[in-house]
């Protein structure tokens, strides 16, 4: 029975300094791959518009806002598709110049051909559909993203090439499709469509915490994020509505933002994407349609490429041999992992997208302002983008230390 007195020396008492930071990083680390994940995009973004505002006043006046605006909705709407892709793990270099085809497709069909305007969207949004469902097959099969959609880039500039006519060029200039970027939404009816919005926002917030925790006190959890996100709808709403009204590029891309914010956040085929992206392997021990995810993320990333080319030739009243080229795709790409989706797959938002592209048009727009040779956008873009992906190479490892091999 004495040796039930005897107590085995432990080595918890002299271990527990070194411990005592561990559960705040992690708490730190979880909340920055988490809910606070936008956060220091938002810091980033509010220090570059300082610092633009504070070298040119003319950076945060309405027109210049407006201006931003429309500039970056092409990135914006073809990030959102790249969101997609990257949740689940894979990449996609192809969808800039599959962009570019879907716009010429409905360029020819609608003034060429003189097609109602709506059916040529429809046949620009099959093509992106029908040509991103061919590469995913091949990605199915086991060909790696990269190289799949790396080839279907080369092929996508040889077919940009077959669907333009011998001039290269197709002039949209005073057609409907030109009133896509064009039209005006007038401030009464945005102010409507914003409160709307808000309103569905508050209650969704409200039913979610009566669902989780119906116990507490709802000021919190729910009265803050209706105040911020009234501000932020009503504030942008009356920027935006100051000149002519709210450009249709910008409802359209809010409009898909909600759209996807809903699937993705509330419904089941959001908790697959999440976590087939987040662990396929174990996704797939649980009975998800793996391939299935992969698929349909891929089908978005085609619908989103084909509106954003549309929206970008409505804007530029032309569709060309240079539609789809540039910097568009890095920009993509750089928007959503800036904005905050890791590369690695399974963490992020939609609204990554849009507060990506805010911080690359953002820099754009400012080093236009200021008169500054093209290489210094050149080298903030990519040195924001390294950036990004160096935190969230922190975030995933849970460590500022390189890993010991």
């Amino acid at each position: 029975m004495s040796t039930q007195q005897i107590q085995p020396p432990t080595a918890a008492p002299a271990a527990a300094p070194a411990e005592a930071g561990t559960p705040m990083l992690s708490r730190m680390v979880e909340g920055l791959s988490g809910r606070y994940r936008s956060i220091p995009v938002l810091l980033v973004l509010a220090l570059i518009w300082v610092y633009f505002y504070s070298q040119n006043s003319a950076f945060l006046t309405s027109g210049n806002i407006t201006t931003l605006t429309l500039q970056i909705v092409t990135t914006a709407i073809l990030a959102l598709g790249v969101v997609f892709v990257l949740l689940v793990g894979e990449i996609d270099l192809s969808s800039a110049m599959l962009s570019g085809v879907c716009a010429t497709v409905t360029a020819q069909l609608a003034i060429k051909s003189e097609w109602p305007l709506w059916v040529a969207i429809l046949g620009g949004v099959a093509v992106g559909v029908a040509f991103v469902g061919a590469e995913v097959l091949a990605i199915i099969f086991g060909v790696p993203s990269l190289i799949v959609t790396l080839g279907g880039m080369v092929i996508l500039q040889g077919l940009l090439l077959v669907v333009l006519p011998p001039e290269f060029a197709i002039n949209v200039a005073g057609t409907d499709y030109a009133k896509i970027s064009s039209t005006y939404i007038p401030s009464g009816w945005s102010l409507a469509l914003g409160a709307a919005g808000w309103l569905i926002f508050c209650a969704t917030r409200y039913r979610t915490h009566r669902e989780r925790e119906s116990g507490t006190s709802p000021l919190v959890p729910v009265g803050v994020p209706a105040l911020v996100s009234g501000v932020v709808i009503f504030g942008s709403i009356a920027v935006l509505s100051e000149g002519p009204g709210l450009p249709l590029p910008v409802l359209i891309l809010v409009g898909m933002l909600l759209i996807a914010a809903y699937f993705t956040g509330r419904t089941r085929y959001g908790t697959h994407l999440y976590a087939v992206g987040g662990n396929r392997e174990a996704a797939q021990r649980a009975g998800i349609p793996v391939s299935r995810m992969v698929i349909y993320s891929f089908l978005v990333l085609g619908v989103c490429a084909a509106v954003a080319g549309m929206v970008e030739a409505s804007r530029l009243l032309a569709v060309s041999n240079s539609s789809g080229g540039g910097p568009l795709m890095l920009n993509a790409i750089a928007a959503a992992v800036v904005g905050g989706v890791s590369l690695f797959g399974g963490r992020g938002t939609v609204w990554a997208a849009l507060l990506g592209a805010l911080v690359i048009g953002s820099i754009n727009n400012g080093v236009q302002l200021l008169g500054l040779s093209t290489e210094v956008q050149s080298f903030a873009t990519g040195g924001v983008l390294i950036l990004a992906v160096a935190i969230d190479v922190v975030i995933t490892r849970g460590s500022l230390l390189p890993n010991r091999r």
